[in-house]
């Protein structure tokens, strides 16, 4: 998506071979971490008398509003097709609307570039790991549990991701609100009381032996024990999966809600 900034003010749609500034990274669909370096990339499609450079970010997609990241960046190296960048540390939120823009403040008309589609910050606060290692899998290894997305309850953007499991494989996560520690076929249950099953996101770890990112609904925790996750509540997680003709289990991950 690129916009020109004309002398009024005004702003207007340009095409994208008309643009004067290109917007090179993040450009979407990327998924940060907050507080992870992020490497902002533009280039220069057309020489002006070009002052310096400003970049934004907006948490709620094209329309803004747009937070300074930084203004009057030096110019540079100001020939046509030079790339520019500039160490961005994402911001401590949770969004699937980020965007950033660039604008080329000129002697003249300014222009401008913004990602062309939505990425991702998540916080990456939650989670503490017990039962860990995991017991030793098909491939060597323990089956690693993480947690990642937000803590935060109104969120609703908590996630799970295992990895190092044996390949093409099925599995599912599990959690409650007790800890134990009991041998189950080749591995260790590392939560007690009642354990709910995620089955609805059962998945298949593939050639790579990972989980890919698991989306918990915390909403609507399965029965039992049911119900949706409050503010101070603590939940323990892991993942059961499939193993050589019996079955496993990661580390387990205990996380503080707010």
């Amino acid at each position: 998506m690129r916009t020109l900034i004309a002398g009024t003010g005004l702003l207007c749609l340009a095409a994208p071979s008309l643009a004067h500034v290109n917007l090179l990274a993040p450009n979407g669909g990327q998924v940060f971490n907050a507080g992870a370096p992020v490497s902002i990339e533009w280039e220069i499609a057309a020489v002006h008398i070009t002052e310096n450079w400003d970049l934004w970010y907006s948490t709620t997609g094209a329309l803004g509003p747009w937070i300074p990241i930084a203004m009057d960046l030096p110019v540079g190296d100001n020939t046509q097709g030079a790339v520019h960048t500039y160490a961005w540390t994402a911001p401590n939120v949770s969004s699937t609307q980020m965007r950033v823009r660039v604008r080329q403040d000129n002697n003249g008309n300014d222009y401008e570039d913004i990602s062309d589609l939505d990425f991702t910050v998540q916080l990456t606060c939650c989670g503490i790991a017990y039962c860990d290692p995991g017991s030793l899998n098909s491939t060597g290894l323990p089956g690693l549990l993480e947690a990642g997305g937000s803590h935060l309850v109104a969120d609703n953007n908590f996630t799970l991701h295992a990895l190092q499991l044996p390949a093409n494989q099925f599995g599912y996560p599990l959690f409650s609100n007790a800890q134990a520690a009991v041998p189950v076929a080749s591995g260790t249950l590392c939560l007690g009381g009642q354990i709910g099953r995620f089955t609805s996101n059962l998945f298949h770890s593939g050639a790579s032996g990972d989980s890919g990112s698991l989306v918990m609904d915390m909403n609507n925790l399965p029965s039992p024990p049911g119900g949706g996750v409050l503010p101070g509540d603590t939940w323990n997680f892991q993942v059961w999966y499939r193993d050589s003709g019996t079955s496993n289990f990661t580390n387990g991950v205990v996380v503080v809600f707010q």
